[in-house]
């Protein structure tokens, strides 16, 4: 039977913690590791059309709101179908943005218009994209916790201030993230939300 997506996320952050503890089972744990990274790549949709994430069943420690005190200042679609959320704070620079939830870095680099940016993938089967930083903290294939650092504001790429453009996917499609975060309170909504794979590749959320 396939393993629940957020019972593989429970698995991660266990191991993770395993993997600091410098025991005399560090190799082991380091394998063990590697391996759910491995299974974190993998397509949500391999073995089914249809997955749901209960962000209402995970705990404080599963989560951290990208950008702590910031606001929308733009939100995600509209006429210029804007892919992403930009969000920011009153102090605006040198802030630091976090992960939004447990992962693997598969991408940290400059790339035109988005900047530096980061790329998550979680064991939820989402992606995370954190861009237009000033500086990015993490290399590709580090493993990260929710919360954990990955880079720091700013405005590079097609950017007019500094601020975090982010992005939540899904088998490569954007969705807007306040169907998960409530961006007025930086908070995890404690929503189900249910993903359906369309016969023409995009996918419906609900």
């Amino acid at each position: 039977m396939r393993r629940s997506l957020l019972a593989l996320t429970l698995i991660l952050v266990s191991a993770c913690a395993a993997t600091r503890q410098g025991s005399s089972g560090q190799r082991q744990d380091d394998a063990s590791l590697e391996a759910l990274k491995r299974e974190v790549m993998r397509d949500p949709f391999a073995d089914t059309d249809q997955f749901s994430v209960n962000f209402a069943l995970y705990s404080p420690r599963d989560w951290h709101y990208p950008f702590a005190g910031a606001h929308v200042i733009s939100p995600f679609g509209g006429s210029r179908h804007h892919a992403g959320t930009d969000i920011k704070t009153v102090s605006g620079s040198r802030d630091t943005l976090r992960a939004a939830f447990a992962g693997v870095v598969t991408l940290s680099e400059s790339r035109s218009g988005y900047g530096n940016v980061v790329i998550l993938r979680h064991a939820n089967g989402l992606e995370t994209y954190y861009a237009h930083n000033r500086k990015n903290l993490v290399t590709p294939g580090q493993w990260l916790n929710a919360g954990d650092p990955l880079a720091i504001v700013g405005r590079t790429g097609r950017a007019s201030t500094e601020h975090l453009h982010f992005e939540v996917r899904v088998n490569g499609q954007a969705f807007d993230s306040s169907k998960l975060f409530d961006h007025a309170h930086n908070r995890l909504l404690p929503v189900k939300l249910t993903f359906t794979k369309k016969k023409n590749g995009t996918v419906k959320i609900k």
